[in-house]
């Protein structure tokens, strides 16, 4: 205990002499650009990631909700308890009256919180404008249909039940647009306060109560987690991200793509360390060597490279996390001008990645190497020959790894996307030391002559160090190349989620007759429709001869059990639909795999549904999945055509109009009057902003990572700056000119970058496939271009590079470079 401010420092002493006289600059370099890159990418991550959120509790107009039939009091009450801000809504459908005109609309009773998140857009009597709020008591807003429908004019009165209300404003957008069948019936908005007199909701009314619930605090999601856990088994805490199936698949892909960078980031500090490190642990076994032999003790030495380490790590982890987060504000603040959205505040959980990847890293990949450094012999003094090549480098590389992979396995956030990207790199790390040992093994028997042979000559005389440069660095270029593969299926995939000609309008209530007339109205219109499918209304009775108790099921599950089914009928496979277990067509049921999943249902259960009075009981035949993005009818549950046989069914078709069509949509229903449309514009346009932003967000993301990694493997490659340094000078005193030193450079760097790059194309290749056909839910393609990239950033690294270090090596005296 005596001796620890004596080795602390002796440690300290020796940090700033090796800092002084260059020994410590790369790995301080590395370690200062890696930490800065990992924090700056944290931090801003952290922000898009909030932003996203944001965006997307816009769809809600919250950050979660409650929706029941009945008052949600005792949820108001828990809500306020947690802190949680509150909006109530009433919603609900009824037949107003204009005049002598009538119309269904969409009742929306709202309270003077309305929005806890977005805007609303109304247009009174200029141009539309934004506002945080509903309308005033007194006063009633319409949808552009209603207007239309009704022939209002603002000022116009409503009777709405028994009440009167003036229209002040035309309501063109909401922030919470609910689910597909939610704007069945054109949008009424009214105050919460009006809702009695007009005496329309009475306790045998159906209606829908919905709760809103916000929270600008940094324990949000456990406040909400705290709510749900104490909501009634049948009500389900709905949030933005699983609000909607288009909605949830963007959000899920964008969150993850998120966690992908971040877990580049952190690679790429790896890659930039182990090299450093290595660099840095062969140079102190002389020091090493000459403390043994002026006396010192194997476990004084270890505590002195221990507490050397530990000041290292926070030398270059405070300011790294200081410029990573100057740099990721530059950042935002344009990101915030072009996308036009504000980023949220960061958290402070980048500053604990930072200070993470400081010290798991340094300690993970230079503590191993200390370990043998304790037990150097003091005869190395003497005879640089004594000391056997290191026995702990497949240590070193071990724990090195396993620091990578504590990392990852925190920043990716997702399990599957950190075993995948984990399993990957590790086989592609393995496979490059291999690969790259046999190749600079073959280069001591190429007959190389001239320049080439002084060039390669370094390569091949070290073995062991040069395959560890080379997988260092081809797994950085790795982790850039398999960022840039899944990026481009990812934006691919986006663009086309959602086309722009999607379907935007649903029909449903078309009766059989009505078929062939609508079918050649839409005709007569211009109008593709997507098909006319029958539509079945049918409760889930029983499973397997067991009868349904909802009381066995919670959240949606429970919804699902106790709510009726729209079923359908087919005969042929949707074309959006696949098929992913049993056969399709069969005598029986075909049911979705999100559905099935969550009911807990098998292919080969039978299911038995009340439709029309009848028990209709078939196997489940088949499980699809359905592309819900692309806003065709699709159901949860098909039935062969032989089980529904004499069923009544009306008629579901879905068809595109574009903007500004209202007065379409009113000919259509005059033509049709029974017919019940759903325009699902504003939805579409929701998802569809959210992919945009979510678009520009990995663009601006994989952008900063790239630049943050390429200074990394810049830094990288400069930690054997020292001892190319002495090469050159011993070439140069054996009457080796500048330009022969600096040709040698050359080929050595151009043949590094090119087995780097075709290493890590085909890494990238085979990894980047695999992440997105397993967990970006993307087909599975091979990428034949990556292999061209991968060369040309393997080349570019070594064309930066190679300059700065040759003019360093040429600028140095031999005899200065000589004496160390």
């Amino acid at each position: 205990m005596s001796q620890a401010p004596h080795t602390r420092r002796l440690a300290w002493q020796g940090l700033v002499r090796e800092v002084q006289n260059g020994l410590l600059t790369p790995m301080l370099l590395a370690l200062l650009v890696a930490v800065s890159a990992v924090t700056a990418v944290g931090f801003f991550v952290d922000r898009v990631d909030g932003a996203m959120r944001a965006q997307a509790a816009q769809f809600l107009a919250a950050d979660a909700r409650v929706e029941a039939p009945d008052p949600l009091e005792a949820a108001l009450e828990t809500a306020q308890e947690l802190d949680l801000t509150t909006s109530q809504q009433v919603i609900f459908p009824t037949v107003v009256l204009a005049g002598e005109q009538t119309l269904l609309v969409g009742v929306k009773a709202v309270d003077d919180a309305y929005p806890l998140r977005g805007e609303l857009r109304i247009r009174e009597d200029g141009a539309p404008r934004t506002v945080t709020h509903g309308p005033p008591p007194g006063e009633a807003w319409v949808a552009p249909r209603a207007r239309l429908s009704l022939g209002l004019e603002l000022g116009d009165t409503l009777q709405v039940g028994q009440s009167e209300l003036p229209v002040t404003a035309i309501l063109e957008r909401e922030p919470d647009v609910g689910n597909v069948f939610s704007q069945a019936a054109p949008r009424l908005m009214i105050h919460r306060d009006d809702l009695a007199a007009t005496q329309l909701v009475t306790d045998t009314s159906r209606v829908e109560h919905v709760l809103l619930l916000a929270s600008d605090a940094d324990d949000r999601s456990t406040r909400l987690d705290r709510l749900a856990e104490q909501l009634p088994a049948e009500y389900e805490l709905e949030r933005p991200e699983n609000s909607q199936p288009a909605f949830e698949t963007a959000f899920d892909r964008a969150a993850r793509f998120l966690g992908l960078a971040s877990v580049v980031a952190v690679l790429l500090a790896g890659a930039a360390l182990v090299i450093a490190a290595r660099h840095y642990n062969r140079i102190q076994q002389d020091t090493a060597a000459l403390m043994r032999a002026l006396g010192a003790s194997s476990r004084q030495i270890g505590a002195i490279y221990r507490w050397r380490l530990l000041m290292l790590a926070l030398a270059a982890a405070i300011p790294g996390i200081a410029i990573g987060a100057v740099t990721q504000l530059l950042l935002a603040d344009l990101m915030t001008a072009v996308l036009e959205v504000d980023l949220p505040p960061p958290s402070l959980v980048p500053v604990v990645l930072g200070l993470a990847v400081a010290l798991i890293a340094l300690f993970g990949f230079a503590l191993p190497s200390l370990i043998q450094l304790k037990h150097t012999p003091p005869l190395r003094v003497l005879n640089q020959r004594a000391t056997a090549p290191s026995p702990a480098a497949s240590l070193l590389f071990g724990a090195g790894v396993a620091a990578i992979a504590l990392l990852v396995w925190f920043q990716a956030r997702d399990a599957a996307l950190a075993l995948y990207v984990l399993g990957g790199l590790a086989a592609s790390l393995g496979t490059f030391l291999v690969v790259a040992w046999l190749l600079v093994s073959a280069l001591r028997r190429w007959p190389a002559r001239g320049v080439a042979r002084f060039g390669l000559a370094r390569m091949a005389r070290a073995r062991w160090v040069s395959a560890t440069q080379i997988a260092a660095l081809a797994l950085g270029v790795t982790a850039v190349l398999l960022l840039s593969v899944v990026r481009a299926d990812l934006i691919d995939a986006w663009e086309g989620q959602i086309p722009t000609d999607a379907p935007n309008v649903f029909a449903i209530n078309i009766q059989p007759d009505e078929v062939d007339e609508m079918r050649a109205f839409l005709d007569r219109q211009g109008i593709e429709g997507a098909g006319f499918y029958p539509m079945i209304r049918g409760r889930l009775e029983a499973r397997n001869g067991n009868e349904m108790n909802p009381g066995n099921y919670e959240g949606r599950a429970h919804r699902l059990a106790t709510r009726e089914f729209n079923l359908s009928t087919a005969e042929d496979l949707a074309a959006d639909n696949q098929v992913l277990a049993g056969s399709f067509p069969a005598e029986g049921f075909s049911v979705e795999e999100g559905i099935a999943e969550t009911l807990g249902w098998s292919l080969g259960d039978r299911l038995t549904f009340r439709v029309d009075g009848r028990a209709i009981s078939g196997e489940i035949t088949s499980i699809r999945s359905v592309d819900w993005d692309s806003m065709r009818p699709n159901f949860f549950v098909t039935a062969s055509p032989a089980l529904m046989e004499n069923v009544a069914a009306q008629y579901i078709t879905s068809f595109y109009l574009p903007e500004g069509s209202e007065d379409r949509q009113v000919e259509l229903l005059r033509a049709f009057p029974t017919v019940t449309l759903f325009d699902v514009s504003r939805i579409l346009d929701e998802v569809r902003t959210l992919i945009a932003r979510a678009s520009q967000a990995v663009e601006y993301v994989f952008a900063f990572t790239l630049a943050a990694g390429l200074v990394v493997l810049l830094a990288a490659f400069g930690a054997s700056e020292r001892q190319r340094i002495h090469d050159a000078a011993v070439l140069r005193v054996m009457g080796a000119s500048r330009r022969m030193v600096l040709s040698a450079l050359w080929i050595e760097f151009l043949a590094l970058g090119l087995l780097v790059g075709i290493l890590a194309a085909f890494a990238a290749m085979g990894v980047g496939s695999l992440l997105s056909a397993q967990v970006f839910d993307l087909p599975w393609r091979l990428n034949p271009w990556l292999l061209a990239w991968g060369i040309g950033a393997g080349l570019l690294l070594a064309g930066l590079i190679t300059p700065l270090l040759g003019r360093r090596m040429t600028r140095v005296a031999p005899a200065r470079a000589l004496r160390g």
